[in-house]
């Protein structure tokens, strides 16, 4: 996202989003190919409970649903513009429930997902460590976390400065939280691609 807009705080080198923003974003980026390449190169089963984080218009769970047509998919997003276009956007019939909600406080039981989601979503988050410890209580034991990011043509994520600037600094991260088995791996369609880094709940 480009950090020159005119909603961008550079004192906290967070995007600030409002309704305008949401609507803007969800023109631009909705449809983007880094839902579609997430979903079909991450490892997911019929059965499997996801939550995508900073779920957006909702595509990427509707993608998922389709995998999980005996699981179910929870999309939270904090922007509530943003969850009422991903309602207005999903198929009622599909296993989808979208909503309020943030990386900081998810509003799902403890140990009650198999994997959770997070496509070019991380860098937003206001506290990243204390998202970390609610994506860490939501998974089962075992369960798998993909952080996907777009490929840029340096070493950072496309996303500015901060502490989650690079993969290498993100997978730090995960290790400092106690996630395991962290591994990144690249994926390209056309011109066109993502990094995705899967770790493992103890």
């Amino acid at each position: 996202m480009n950090s020159n807009n005119n909603n961008h705080d550079a004192s906290s080198n967070q995007f600030v989003w409002n309704e305008a923003n949401a609507l803007w974003y969800a023109e631009e980026y909705g449809d983007h190919i880094s839902n579609d390449l997430t979903i079909k190169n991450i490892e997911l089963n019929p059965n499997d409970i996801i939550l995508d984080i900073g779920c957006g218009t909702g595509t990427a769970a509707a993608l998922a649903s389709k995998i999980c047509h005996k699981g179910k998919i929870y999309g939270i997003d904090p922007i509530e513009t943003m969850i009422n276009i991903a309602l207005k956007n999903i198929d009622k019939a599909l296993n989808v429930e979208f909503i309020l909600g943030s990386a900081e406080r998810i509003p799902l039981n403890n140990k009650s997902v198999d994997k959770v989601i997070a496509i070019n979503s991380i860098h937003h988050w206001k506290d990243y460590k204390k998202g970390l410890l609610e994506v860490n209580r939501v998974l089962k034991s075992d369960g798998l976390f993909f952080i996907s990011n777009d490929i840029v043509n340096n070493e950072d994520c496309g996303h500015g400065t901060g502490p989650l600037k690079t993969n290498k600094n993100i997978m730090d991260k995960l290790t400092n939280a106690g996630f395991t088995g962290i591994r990144l791996q690249d994926y390209i369609l056309e011109s066109d691609g993502i990094h995705i880094i899967q770790s493992r709940k103890v």
